[in-house]
């Protein structure tokens, strides 16, 4: 049989309820458990980094289980980036928890730190810091329940791909963009993706689109809100306290999301360019595409420069206009 007819929909669906779980357990252990660090962000248990490490790893033992062993070979790099995508929702959880947290610690100024840095700063509102952790831990959920939509049948890679397991999603893609007619030239004997697949149009469509979604839902709405806004709160805790343990693990927090957005843009761009699809063809999606991309690579030129000042700037703070300042 191929891999076509052994899809894991039962893994794929209890990973996918999970991981809805494993957000709301986290972000409301960590809000309930954070332990107050003076002026600065509350520390979150170590325990609970101990449940996101351990998820993502029984994620990718799953991938690793459902994949056959003939199917597995150069794999290695995808299904490093599945770990890391599935620690990413633990850890933006535990950093959502941890800032939501600190908002009810009687001696941390975070809120106070931030309206100094916004009154230096072009932006004309000012919006509480929980509030914004909030809505970034909530865009991790928009994008799972996108995944619950297109997990199914006819677009079983999409919903993988959002969900973070990198080596299901690309195996899907490869076997649907094939002919599947089971013959030489697209699925071998054993059901493994062949070299000499023949695209066919509405795979090369499925794939724009998929790419598209996964670039607007994943990379747009999650991680590089969660880049900027871990950093900036980054930034203030290091203003307020200097280094902590609670500071060490957000600095790690930090790296992953923008270790995963540059990836994920990587990706999302080599599909687009090799896409044999019309784009036309893609009508809204690529409309769409096309005009987020400037603002897109502005923001992520953004996000690194303000990681680069967390070790420059004397307050560890960056805004459009310049080193930002924090007078307590």
């Amino acid at each position: 049989r191929s891999v076509m007819d052994q899809r894991p929909w039962r893994q794929m669906q209890g990973w996918l309820f999970g991981l809805i779980a494993l957000s709301w357990v986290l972000m409301l252990t960590t809000v309930d458990t954070v332990k107050c660090n003076g002026h600065g962000l509350g520390e979150t248990p170590a325990l609970l980094w101990g449940v996101a490490i351990a998820v993502a790893t029984a994620a990718t033992v799953t991938e690793i289980w459902v994949v056959p062993p003939e199917c597995s070979d150069g794999r290695f790099t995808s299904r490093f980036f599945t770990w890391l995508n599935i620690l990413d929702v633990g850890t933006d959880c535990l950093s959502a928890g941890a800032i939501i947290g600190s908002h009810w610690c009687e001696d941390s100024k975070l809120d106070e730190a931030w309206k100094q840095v916004l009154d230096q700063s072009l932006l004309p509102f000012h919006m509480s810091l929980w509030l914004i952790a909030a809505l970034a831990w909530a865009a991790g959920g928009i994008q799972l329940f996108f995944a619950s939509r297109v997990l199914d049948r006819e677009d079983f890679a999409s919903g993988a791909d959002l969900m973070g397991f990198e080596t299901l999603a690309a195996m899907e893609w490869e076997l649907v963009n094939t002919d599947q007619d089971g013959g030489p030239d697209g699925v071998s004997d054993i059901g493994c993706p062949g070299d000499a697949a023949t695209p066919t149009p509405a795979a090369e469509e499925k794939k724009a689109l998929g790419a598209g979604r996964k670039f607007v839902l994943r990379v747009l709405t999650e991680n590089l809100i969660q880049a900027h806004l871990q950093t900036t709160v980054l930034g203030l805790s290091l203003a307020l306290g200097g280094w902590t343990p609670a500071s060490r693990k957000m600095l790690v927090s930090v790296v992953l999301s923008l270790v995963l957005l540059l990836w994920k843009t990587h990706g999302g761009l080599v599909t687009m360019a090799t896409s044999k699809e019309a784009p036309e063809d893609l009508g809204i999606m690529y409309c769409v595409l096309c005009g987020l991309f400037s603002p897109y690579i502005v923001c992520i030129v953004y996000a690194i420069a303000k990681m680069v000042a967390i070790f420059t700037c004397p307050d560890h703070l960056l805004n459009v206009t310049g080193c930002a300042e924090v007078d307590f």
